[in-house]
């Protein structure tokens, strides 16, 4: 079985699709067209908004530079009182260690001492 379609009913098909299509493009152009204008209306309305904004922009940029710069700077302090306390930790527990030292070598000096002395006592007893 085949369709055959004439001559004629192809052209109308053809043509009524055009002025469909034709259509459509224009009611879309006229979309557009609505929409431009109401973003101008928009635009003309916070027109001295957006200049004050863009006038504020340099000095939003100058205060923002400004504050990343204190900011690295304070960053940068608190790493050298870090360094700082580190350092005074450190020297603290050398110190300590050496004293401990010192304090178990009195220490062991004393008990020698006391040994000794120990013993002088005790053989004086026996003698």
């Amino acid at each position: 079985m085949s369709v055959t379609i004439s001559y004629d009913l192809a052209n109308f098909i053809m043509y009524t699709l055009g002025a469909v299509l034709i259509i459509v493009a224009v009611i879309t152009l006229l979309n557009v067209n609505r929409f431009v204008k109401r973003l101008d209306k928009l635009v003309e309305k916070n027109e001295e908004n957006f200049n004050k904004t863009a006038n504020t922009i340099p000095e939003i940029a100058k205060n923002v530079n400004e504050v990343t710069i204190g900011v690295k700077q304070n960053v940068d302090k608190v790493g050298e009182a870090i360094d700082a306390v580190e350092d005074s930790v450190c020297d603290s527990i050398l110190n300590l260690l050496e004293g401990t030292e010192g304090l178990f070598d009195f220490i062991s000096i004393v008990g020698e001492v006391i040994k000794a002395l120990l013993k002088r006592i005790t053989l004086g007893k026996g003698k």
